[in-house]
This record gives structure tokens, C-alpha cells and sequence, in this order.
């Protein structure tokens, strides 16, 4: 699966390594040691003051100052070191002086990756002890306590999750330092349930992003009180909300990726594909209804209007997802078969192997959309829709049932593109 992370660094790299202390720093008071933090230099080799202590993540806690100096003052903002298979040891921030805790990792020499990340891989053990060291110098001169955690990476176990699922994913991983940055992901949320409320009643400090080719976006959260994990759908960028479609329910899942994949494919990437395509079906009823409300039949000016050539455009993008997605879902007869290869020869594109020109079954497009292809598809999805049953164990979330298209507001005002969640 193609992926904008780093590799997997291999498994070895958390072992066990060689550095040293000074005579006089302290092996067991772990406040002594972060106070000192120049006892901690490496001795020469072979000198008798050389000694081994695994750098495992207790140990990254210990030389960043988890503890801190009793005499520092407080703060509530915190740098916590999660370590990574892929990444080595990853700093996220939380507070309102995230923009030291972020300095104080840059000056420390963590790797600022192109999200906005900061990593420290561990393949060359002593210079990650010197980085932690300087982490825990300049933290405490910037007033920011360095903590660490023992639960899986979540950048880790969505990774993991997407390996297990159909398609071509990607994955980012968010860092919410400041709670407000929470309500922008909810405010693009558009599954329900423990998802939505987990965003919406807790503090949730980070986040990762699964992205499909086709634009598909699925949030992984990790439950605050539980060893598990909510996971829900994005809205799409390229759609208006409709208040005429139930939002897909989200899941919880158990921390094991097969398990989960297993899960999301069977239940919430069925509900995501049925209401994006109950969106786009009411979507393209609406262009039709204003169209027959502004103009009468037969008297369509030549050329045709901007604004009707703006419809029939939205129509031709949306029609092939409509098409996927009826018959990913429905049980087509004959007939119905027949008329979405009509659709498919009216607005699909050749075959990216072949240079033929694509053969337009009609004469006039544009006429077949208002008369024959755009009611047909509708009709074709609504029925699909109503028919599909909602995944088994999820409750349905509608408010309002299948009912006739919404009144279009006059042409001008709609847009072509929705306002993506940014």
C-alpha cells in the first residue's frame, strides 16, 4: 500500500544500547539524575566508569525529565514521547505553551517531519540519549514538563489498519495541542455515536486520518477510559450537508487490526457508501427540479445558460459515483443493468489503455440529461438506497425518511464545490 510514511524501522532498534554515567550521578533517583543532566555524559571507552542501561521508553522518561526539577515552576503544557515502530520516539504537545514545547524539540534535535511531527529515530542510540538530554535542558528553561506513554503509537495501529483494508490508503497522524483544535475535526465529522461523542465530552489530543483514493476519509480515535478505539467518517469535501441523509453510524473497534478492518469494511464503509449516495442523488434531483421550475419544456435558449451548463456539468462528475455505488449496493434486473451502461457511454471516460474516442450514444446530451438520464438515475438510487438494508448491529440514525427532492434555491447561489473541511 502506498504510504507518505517513513518505513518500518526494524524491531532491534528498541533494544537494549550502551551509554554511560558519571561517578556521581545516581543509577536509581531519577530526580537527581534530570536535575544534573551533565552527570549523564558518555564516558570513554573502556574507562571503568562505563556501564549499560537499556534505553527503553522508561528510560527516554527518566533522561527527558518526566520528573522534572521539584524546583521548576509548573506548567501545563507537556511533551509526550510515545515510541514508534516505524518512527523511533515521537514528541506530541499539549497546552498553551505548545509553540515552546514545539522550539524546545527543534533546539533539541528531533526530526521535524512534513506534518509537523517531531520524531527521533533510534538507530543511532547515543545520539538519541544526547537529544533527550538537551530535550530535558531546554524544556525546563521553557517551563515544559516531558512525560511518556506507554500505549501504542497511534500513527502505529492505523498504519497496521489500513494494511488490512481494500484499496490504496493513506495515513496522517494530528496533534490537537489546544482543545479548540478538536472542534475543527468534529465540525467535519460526520459519522454519529461513540466517535462523535468521545470528540464532543472529552479532551482528545491527537488523532489519525485514513484517506482512500476516491477522497474517502475514516478518523481513529482512542477511547480515554478504554483499550479501544472509535472510528468514524469525515464528511465528504466535495458535498453540501443534507439534512435528508442519515449520517453512518461509527464503530468501535478492538485494538487488533485485522479485527478492526474486518469491522470497518462490514459495517462502516457501507453506511459511508450508502449516504454519500443518497447525498448526490438528492443533490442531482435538486439540479432537476430547478431546472423544470425556471424553464418550461422546449424552451431552453440556444446556447444554453451558464448556469444549465453548470448542472449538467455536476451531473456528468457525479453520475459515475452514482453508478459505482448502485451497483456496489443494489440487485439490478436486465433493464436497469442496460440503462447504467447508457449512463456509464453517456458521461464515463475512455480506458486509460486505449486512445479511442468515446462513442456518445446521443445526440444531444444535454436534452438526454433533462428528459431521460437524470430522472432515471435518481429514481435508480433512491430505490437503491430504500432497499439497502443498514449494516447488521448498527442503528439507524435518520431522522427523516426518503421522501420527494428538496426545493432548489435559485441557481446563483448554489456552487459547484462545497467548502471543504479544512
Amino acid at each position: 500500500m502506498p504510504s507518505t510514511d517513513s518505513p518500518r524501522s526494524p524491531s532491534a532498534t528498541c533494544a537494549p544500547a550502551s551509554f554511560s554515567t558519571s561517578p556521581t550521578g545516581s543509577s536509581t533517583s531519577s530526580a537527581s539524575t534530570c536535575s544534573q543532566p551533565s552527570t549523564l555524559r558518555p564516558a570513554r571507552s573502556g574507562t571503568s566508569t562505563e556501564r549499560n542501561i537499556p534505553l527503553n521508553l522508561s528510560e527516554v522518561a527518566r533522561l527527558a525529565g518526566a520528573r522534572g526539577n521539584p524546583t521548576a515552576r509548573p506548567s501545563n503544557t507537556e511533551i509526550t514521547l510515545f515510541t514508534s515502530d516505524r518512527d523511533g520516539v515521537v514528541g506530541h504537545v499539549d497546552g498553551d505553551n505548545w509553540r515552546w514545547a514545539r522550539t524546545a524539540m527543534d533546539l533539541a534535535g528531533f526530526h521535524k517531519t512534513d506534518e509537523g511531527h517531531h520524531t527521533l529515530p533510534l538507530d543511532d542510540v547515543d545520539r538519541a540519549r544526547e537529544v533527550l538530554i538537551t530535550l530535558h535542558v531546554v524544556s525546563e528553561i521553557a517551563g515544559v514538563r516531558i512525560n511518556s506513554s506507554s500505549d501504542k503509537y497511534i500513527g502505529d495501529f492505523a498504519r497496521d489498519l489500513a494494511e488490512h483494508l481494500a484499496g490504496p490508503w493513506t495515513v496522517r497522524v494530528e496533534n490537537y495541542a489546544l482543545k479548540v483544535w478538536q472542534e475543527d475535526l468534529a465540525a467535519c465529522l460526520w459519522s454519529t455515536g461513540y466517535v462523535a461523542d468521545t470528540l464532543d465530552q472529552h479532551r482528545v489530543r491527537r488523532t489519525a486520518i485514513l484517506q482512500r483514493d476516491d477522497g474517502t476519509e475514516l478518523t481513529v480515535l482512542k477511547d480515554p477510559r478504554r483499550d479501544v478505539y472509535h472510528v468514524g467518517a469525515l464528511h465528504p469535501r466535495d458535498q453540501m450537508p443534507d439534512d435528508f441523509v442519515a449520517p453512518p453510524p461509527g464503530v468501535t473497534v478492538q485494538p487488533a487490526p485485522s479485527a478492526a478492518a474486518h469491522v470497518i469494511r462490514g459495517r462502516l464503509l457501507p453506511a459511508y457508501t450508502r449516504a454519500v449516495l443518497h447525498s448526490r442523488a438528492n443533490s442531482l434531483a435538486d439540479d432537476l427540479t430547478w431546472v423544470r421550475e425556471t424553464y418550461e419544456a422546449g424552451t431552453i435558449p440556444e446556447p444554453p445558460p451558464a448556469v444549465l451548463v453548470d448542472a449538467f456539468t455536476r451531473f456528468t462528475t457525479a453520475a459515475p459515483h452514482v453508478v459505482a455505488a448502485v451497483r456496489d449496493l443494489g440487485t439490478l434486473d436486465e433493464h436497469e443493468t442496460a440503462f447504467l451502461k447508457q449512463v456509464d457511454d453517456m458521461v464515463g471516460t475512455p480506458a486509460p489503455a486505449t486512445s479511442t474516442p468515446r462513442v456518445v450514444p446521443h445526440a444531444d446530451p444535454l436534452a438526454w440529461w433533462l428528459i431521460e438520464g437524470g430522472d432515471g438515475l435518481v429514481t435508480l438510487a433512491h430505490r437503491t438506497i430504500a432497499d439497502a438494508k443498514p449494516p447488521a448491529g448498527a442503528a439507524s440514525t435518520a431522522t427523516k425518511a426518503i421522501g420527494p427532492p428538496r426545493a432548489l434555491p435559485p441557481a446563483p447561489a448554489r456552487s459547484s464545490s462545497a467548502t471543504p473541511c479544512l
